[in-house]
């Protein structure tokens, strides 16, 4: 991994290991989180546009089902990972 993008730390065994989320450290964030965080919230997003977009009278019912299913998936992937990547960085923080 590109150096600057994450960090390392050290295992039980001495072995150097990246991660990419920097624990403990709310104010604090590497390249790599800020850029899968803000994907995460420009998923819950487009969930909530597809969502609007079934109100429209001309969608089919099929096409309405279809944009249904897909907007509350983006919506519940992108509230579930956000809240684990917010336990990975305060793990003891949300219970």
């Amino acid at each position: 991994m590109v150096p600057w993008m994450s960090g390392s730390t050290v295992d039980e065994r001495g072995n150097n290991r990246p991660v990419a989320i920097m624990p403990y450290r709310v104010n604090g964030q590497y390249i790599m989180e800020g850029l899968a965080a803000s994907f995460m919230f420009t998923l819950g997003g487009l969930g909530f546009v597809i969502l609007d977009q079934c109100n429209n009278p001309l969608t089919s019912k099929n096409n309405r089902l279809m944009m249904l299913g897909l907007g509350f998936g983006c919506v519940i992937i992108s509230f579930l990972t956000t809240r684990m990547f917010m336990k990975m960085k305060l793990p003891d923080y949300m219970g």
